[in-house]
């Protein structure tokens, strides 16, 4: 065709001749590939700049219907260029209605095999993308039905929603809205066939092909049967987890949708509200108020369908009850009553995903779980048991978001379940090995309560907590969540008597003792000054009236206590803490001697004497009288035995720490007398044993306690004995301990001045020359302070011997570099007036 007809003005009665005259080179057979594309181009052009009212009139329809054939035909060209302006001059004239209804078959049977799983596929994308545009022109243009094309609309559109093409996915999903929106009678039929590819697509990478997959599948959910659904839903699910708001609000959409317009709902609900109360705890704000309208829509469409059933709900509503604990206001009464009507059905799957492996899951359901507890208010009773397994389950999540939300539900089913009922299944539920995770549940329920609790429900907490297997914990975690336990009971307002009163100082006297850290330790005395507060007394007026009960059950088995046993360490927390009275040492010291008798492990009669020597610098002088028989028999039976030599390192540190406990109860004693006539011939050779322990520190408080107890020695036990003791000693003088050295010359001090001035040491004159020799050679020793501690120590006792003394003097004066302290030593001696 010239340039100049080309380009000359196109009438009404040359245009269409155009037309026909392209078709008719198209139809050549003989014509090639470029030439081919040419005339499509020339066509298009035709076409595109002529007006469609010349189209009018059978004939011209005759010549559009062949080129429409001819156009269908070249979709199948082996020219990629030609099958790309036929498909775009298809488009154009669908759009300017030039193709008529009963073309639209033909074009869509050859589309299903340019689209369709075929040999002859399209291969290029964006042909296969324009395509897909032509085949939602037709849908749209179309007036009547497509029943005949059914088939092949099923097969296009399943296989070009999963295209490998992003935009061929995205088209073909709006392509699959356009065609449900026609109301097909004859849809039901194939929309179940675009289930599975619009499932796959859900979980594209590009999120836009994600939301329109959903969106798409809304289009399809009213004909879908029920095992359909249910699979569809868990991956509705799914996208609630997406990363992307806009999939996560077309998900809150479409549910939304369903909740009101989906015809089978009322069977659905169970899997359509737990979507919906996910939707309304998004962290998008659009997000969860979008969700809130189409509830709030939900749950007023539900209402007024059963306007007769909810009557009287709806004309006097109950007012929202007191103190209620969310800021938001209460959920409408229909939305409440839609989730308490489905609550038997959400529960159980709400709790299965609760413990999934996925902590987004855990976090999301536990969410859900609030909201249900939430709606169903105190008709979540019926099914307390599962939603406290669900909570737990929660809980006991290593994320900290999860386990908040799980304590938050716990509280909201502290406030809304009756006290009774909930006690009682809290404590059942967790009866037989409380965790710490189970505690906070328990704690956070009582918190809940926002009210007084009624007596027989503090009691039975109370009975519950102060079981030994409970209070006697040691892990810190336990300790803390106990420690909320009765945080949240001394905080209920309720009255606290007596009996409750020793309940409470048991469980937090036992994680006293036993208590991990710090913080620990210092919320329980918190705790305890708030419950000595609630009773209207001191701290101490508290120990007085629970200890001596506490001590007496808490040592009904101490035979058989061992370094395990919780028991010691609580013991000891009360004692120190508390007031020390008679009373309460004589509960303890039986308890001291059964538990340190040499069949016990070390490790706990070394904890007992290290308990031992506290309780002995803390208690009065006054109760040394009245318990004189218990402790005599404390150190015969108790103590002694320890000192006893075994070999090993455990053995040699009991006897330090033994000696110790000695020295403590021997040190202030009002009766040391007595002791010492009762027990100094056994101590005596213990003692002597004890000089070559192979610690120093065993070594050294020997010395202070024999310095003590000499005063009083030598009125108790034969003398003799005593002369033999310090004899004994001088050896000490050779220590390789300097404050051993130090202690031995004090102890040489007190052994002659323990006599009396009138004593007769004339006996006893090769004891003090014996003492004299090892003692004055340490005059000449190194350390200038033992130096002058001998000095001072012949020149204080050189009475009882001096002629001894000044005969030693004169015999080694000539080998001692220290001749100035001889010489006025010497010069002392002769100065006493004997």
């Amino acid at each position: 065709m010239s340039s100049e007809i080309l380009d000359s003005k196109t009438d009404e009665q040359f245009v269409p001749k155009l037309i026909a005259e392209s078709f008719e080179k198209l139809s050549q057979k003989s014509v090639n590939d470029v030439t081919k594309r040419n005339i499509l181009k020339e066509l298009h052009k035709n076409i595109r700049d002529s007006d469609s009212n010349i189209f009018q009139g059978s004939n011209l329809n005759d010549k559009l219907k062949n080129v429409v054939k001819s156009l269908t035909l070249m979709l199948t060209d082996r020219s990629e260029k030609c099958r790309e302006i036929s498909v775009m001059i298809l488009k154009d004239m669908i759009q300017r209605s030039l193709v008529l209804e009963s073309d639209f078959p033909s074009v869509i049977s050859t589309l299903t095999k340019c689209l369709g799983q075929t040999d002859e596929r399209e291969q290029c994308e964006e042909i296969r993308m324009l395509e897909i545009d032509l085949l939602c022109d037709i849908i749209e243009n179309c007036k009547s039905e497509l029943l005949q094309c059914l088939n092949d609309l099923s097969n296009i559109l399943k296989n070009c929603i999963i295209d490998n093409c992003p935009d061929v996915k995205r088209r073909s999903c709006e392509c699959l809205l356009t065609l449900a929106s026609k109301q097909i009678s004859h849809f039901h039929m194939i929309a179940s066939t675009f289930l599975k590819p619009l499932l796959f697509s859900m979980t594209h990478q590009h999120l836009k092909t994600r939301a329109l997959s959903v969106k798409a599948f809304g289009a399809i959910a009213n004909y879908l049967n029920n095992t359909e659904f249910e699979e569809a839903m868990t991956h509705l699910a799914q996208r609630l987890f997406d990363h992307s708001p806009l999939v996560r609000m077309a998900v809150t959409e479409i549910i939304g949708d369903m909740l009101v317009n989906l015809k089978d709902r009322y069977s659905y609900f169970y899997l359509l509200i737990p979507l919906m109360l996910s939707s309304l705890h998004d962290d998008v704000p659009d997000i969860r108020s979008k969700a809130e309208d189409l509830w709030k829509k939900a749950g007023y469409q539900y209402l007024k369908e059963n306007d007769k059933d909810y009557k009287d709900l709806m004309d006097f509503p109950c007012p929202d009850p007191i103190d209620y604990p969310i800021k938001d206001g209460r959920p409408a009464l229909g939305c409440r009553i839609l989730v308490q009507r489905n609550i038997f059905n959400i529960l159980p799957a709400l709790v299965n995903d609760i413990a999934d492996w996925a902590p987004e899951t855990r976090t999301k359901s536990t969410k859900v779980l609030y909201a249900v507890i939430l709606h169903s208010e105190d008709k979540i009773t019926i099914k307390l048991s599962k939603a406290l397994e669900g909570i737990i389950s929660s809980a006991s999540a290593g994320e900290k978001k999860t386990i908040e939300q799980a304590i938050n539900c716990a509280e909201l089913l502290g406030y809304f379940v009756h006290s009774g009922h909930l006690f009682d299944t809290v404590l059942s539920l967790i009866y037989k090995d409380p965790s710490a995770v189970q505690l906070s549940i328990l704690a956070a329920v009582i918190r809940g309560q926002k009210k007084e609790l009624p007596k027989e429900c503090f009691t039975a907490v109370c009975k519950f907590l102060s079981q030994p297997t409970v209070s006697r914990i040691r892990k810190g975690n336990e300790q803390a969540s106990l420690l909320l336990c009765v945080e949240a009971l001394e905080a209920s307002g309720s009255e606290i008597d007596s009996a409750l009163s020793y309940d409470l100082f048991t469980i937090i006297s036992s994680v006293s003792g036993l208590a991990t850290s710090e913080t620990i330790s210092l919320k329980a005395a918190e705790l305890l000054q708030q419950l000595s507060e609630l009773q209207s007394c001191s701290k101490t007026q508290l120990f007085q009236e629970h200890a001596i009960p506490f001590i007496k059950m808490l040592s009904d088995n101490n035979e058989l206590w061992t370094s395990l046993s919780p028991e010691m360490p609580i013991l000891k927390f009360v004692v120190e803490s508390g007031c020390l009275e008679e009373e309460i040492m004589e509960l303890i010291i039986p308890i001291l001697i059964n538990n340190l008798h040499h069949s016990k492990d070390a490790k706990l009669r070394c904890s007992i004497f290290s308990f031992l020597t506290v309780v002995f610098k803390k208690v009065s002088s006054n109760f040394y009288e009245p318990l004189s028989k218990k402790i005599l028999n404390l150190i015969r039976l108790g103590i002694f035995p320890n000192l006893t030599w075994s070999a090993g390192r455990t053995a040699s540190s009991l006897r330090t720490i033994a000696v110790a406990s000695l020295y403590e109860i021997l040190n202030k004693s009002s009766i040391k007398k007595e002791i010492l006539i009762s027990v100094g011939d056994e101590l005596i050779p213990l003692i002597v044993t004890l000089f070559d322990d192979e610690l120093a520190a065993t070594r050294l408080m020997t010395c202070k306690i024999l310095e003590i107890i000499l005063p009083d020695l030598t009125e108790s036990i034969d003398k003799l004995k005593v002369h033999t003791v310090c004899y004994e000693i001088l050896h000490c003088l050779d220590d390789e301990s300097d404050d051993i050295r130090l202690m031995t010359i004090r102890v040489l001090r007190a052994y002659v001045k323990a006599f009396p001035s009138n004593y007769d040491w004339s006996l006893y004159r090769s004891y003090l020359k014996h003492m004299f020799e090892n003692v004055l050679i340490h005059m000449d020793d190194k350390n200038e302070k033992i130096k002058q501690n001998v000095f001072d120590l012949l020149k204080e006792v050189s009475f009882a011997a001096p002629d001894v003394l000044l005969q030693e003097i004169e015999s080694k004066r000539y080998m001692m570099s220290s001749s100035d302290l001889c010489e006025s030593l010497a010069e002392h001696i002769k100065n006493l007036k004997i």
